[in-house]
Parts: C-alpha cells; structure tokens; sequence
C-alpha cells in the first residue's frame, strides 16, 4: 500500500500561499502524489516494506515528502536556487530517516518466503517480529 505523506496545507506554507488560495492545488497534489511515491520507492526493496517504529520516522517522510514537493515547485516555476535549497532539506531528512531505519530496523526481523500462491507474483512474508 502506497504511503501517504505529503500534507497540502503543509507545502502551501512553506511555499507561502494563503490556505484559501485553491488555484495551485492540482499542481501541488500531484507533485505531492510523485512525492509519496518517491519516498515510497526508498523506504523499499522490491516488495518488501521496511518497518518503522513509532511516529518520528512517519513524521520525517511526512517532511520529507513536503520538502520535496516544495523543491518540484520551485523548479517547475523556474527557481533553481529556491528549487535546490528545498531539495537539499530533502535530502538531510531522507538520510536521517535511513540512519533512523538502520537503528530501529536491529530490533526487527523481516524474511521473505519464496513459497507461491495461486498467481506467480504471490508471496508470503513472515511477521514483523
């Protein structure tokens, strides 16, 4: 299941657009969406999802993936430096949250089992222990 992380109202402030100013919300949804993917597609290996514990790594993807779709924003209206800055915060709080992962994932064990189902792309996982 896709993440859900971006939070309009969130990018609206850093970008400082009023909350009632509604004319870039299909444009910052879908960079939102691309965000969510984006920080989907690290946080997993093939189909295996990494495990997180607690509420300060869901917080950091939550930034994260506000920083990022600010920094798509800025380089979609053409603002390299203002592009790059939100892209470098991405980037501190992405590695944060892989330090983050590295230290909690000691406490899990995570085994993929190669037994199928019924369709050839079926899998079965082990529990979070």
């Amino acid at each position: 299941m896709a993440g859900s992380y971006y939070v309009k109202t969130t990018v609206k402030s850093l970008l400082d657009i009023a909350s009632a100013d509604t004319a870039e919300d299909t444009l910052l949804d879908l960079l939102g969406g691309l965000a969510d993917k984006h920080i989907d597609n690290i946080l997993k290996i093939h189909d295996e999802k990494i495990p997180r514990q607690g509420t300060n790594v869901d917080n950091d993807m939550k930034m994260a993936a506000n920083f990022y779709a600010t920094a798509l924003y800025k380089g979609r209206r053409e603002q390299p430096d203002s592009a790059k800055f939100w892209m470098d915060q991405f980037e501190k709080v992405i590695e944060g949250i892989k330090a983050e992962l590295k230290v909690e994932n000691q406490t899990y064990s995570v085994e993929r089992f190669m037994g199928r189902g019924t369709h050839p792309h079926d899998h079965q996982f082990a529990e979070w222990a």
